[in-house]
């Protein structure tokens, strides 16, 4: 009941100059991307677009794409910039991993503040599984169907995988000595793991190689 009050008294979106100087400045840096959206996408929380909701759900998925090849092509040129362009995996599980799972970031936090925990680390869960799934499925797919052959980085592979495994049973040691609530201590927990991980898959196969030698 509380969350369909919420939900109700959403306000559609107002492109007002706003009062406050924080307002303001999130405003600024929000701009590119809110102009393009509010005058191609009907706002359904006005009564009068409401039953132009399939066009909305359309453009959504439509300016999705399009900002995530403005994001690849800006990362892609960012990293050889800064010398990376060797070692695409670096930006992929920096910028590209954090871009794309904003929005899966927005729609857990709008589902917690609801009440609805479960939903909101249920549905991080099963968008990266998919996500997964899905890319290599379409990625071999695609390859199968061009006729040409597939070849795939395998350098380090083992190390991240069991780095995974590892990562999941802590999350779950984490999460069962929070009690299954989520608390500050688990956030912060979530977010120390996130760079443990990079530490150990960027650095870990080079100090294999290294050990190796």
């Amino acid at each position: 009941r509380r969350g369909e009050e919420e939900e109700e008294s959403e306000e559609p979106l107002d492109l007002s100059w706003p009062g406050t100087c924080r307002a303001r400045l999130f405003y600024i840096v929000l701009a590119p991307i809110l102009f393009p959206l509010a005058f191609s996408t009907p706002d359904v929380r006005r009564a009068k677009w409401r039953m132009f909701f399939p066009i909305t759900f359309i453009m959504s998925i439509v300016w999705i794409a399009i900002f995530s090849y403005l994001m690849v092509w800006w990362t892609e040129t960012l990293g050889r910039t800064l010398g990376l362009g060797s070692k695409p995996e670096i930006m992929g599980l920096t910028l590209i991993a954090a871009g794309t799972s904003v929005p899966d970031l927005i729609t857990s936090v709008i589902v917690a503040r609801k009440g609805l925990g479960d939903m909101a680390v249920s549905s991080s869960i099963g968008s990266n599984l998919f996500d997964i799934l899905r890319r290599v499925a379409d990625s071999l797919a695609g390859g199968m169907a061009a006729g040409k052959r597939i070849d795939v980085n395998a350098d380090g592979m083992f190390c991240s995988v069991v780095m995974l495994y590892a990562m999941l049973i802590a999350i779950i040691c984490i999460i069962a000595l929070c009690k299954w609530r989520m608390t500050k201590f688990l956030g912060l927990s979530m977010f120390m793991s996130y760079f443990v991980y990079l530490a150990v898959a960027v650095y870990g196969p080079r100090c294999i190689r290294l050990h190796l030698r």
